[in-house]
């Protein structure tokens, strides 16, 4: 079984991405780009990947264990980047502003997964919401060009999302596209 951590965004606040997403559509080469679906748009705080569907109950106890304590807290999305970067796109991504407690999560859930022999990540956790990939067949002049086009734009703060809850997700790949099922649901503390 395919899963992952991740929280979610109010529907207010997708109908906004989706408006900047389908303006980037028209700017950018049509076949050139994914474009990750408004509806399963989340920010990923842990990717675990395959896992036995029995351990599933230890990675719901742990998660659980790991937010004990954790406050709801405001983030907002705003900015544009790519990775590795505009000369070189590969993920189009939007920015994650008052990313410490969204970081200080993240590396407490990669520490208490290893207990069940998940690996942590190799890489420092950066908050972003990805909106495209670049598609691998792809030439590099278009790609080149993709980044030059989007880096000409600037996204301010879209406001203000309170996180109050964090999701294990199960993704099932399909030919028109993943298929998330939420497996268990932490509340935040509300303060």
């Amino acid at each position: 079984m395919r899963t992952f951590i991740a929280v979610d965004f109010p529907q207010k606040m997708l109908t906004k991405i989706n408006e900047i997403t389908t303006y980037f559509k028209k700017e950018t080469p049509t076949h050139a780009l994914k474009w990750v679906q408004t509806d399963n748009l989340h920010l990923t705080l842990k990717f675990i990947g395959e896992i036995k569907e029995s351990k599933v109950g230890k990675v719901k106890e742990t998660l659980t264990n790991a937010l004990q304590g954790q406050n709801a807290f405001n983030i907002q999305v705003g900015g544009l980047g790519m990775y590795p970067n505009k000369n070189n796109p590969r993920v189009i991504w939007l920015g994650i502003i008052n990313e410490k407690p969204l970081i200080h999560i993240a590396k407490n859930l990669d520490q208490a997964l290893t207990t069940l022999d998940i690996k942590p990540e190799r890489r420092a956790f950066s908050p972003h919401l990805t909106i495209a990939r670049v598609r691998k067949n792809t030439d590099k002049a278009t790609a080149m060009l993709i980044g030059k086009t989007l880096s000409q734009f600037r996204i301010e703060p879209l406001g203000d999302v309170t996180v109050d809850q964090v999701n294990l997700y199960q993704s099932k790949l399909t030919p028109s596209g993943p298929i998330y099922t939420i497996l268990h649901t932490v509340c935040l503390n509300q303060v």
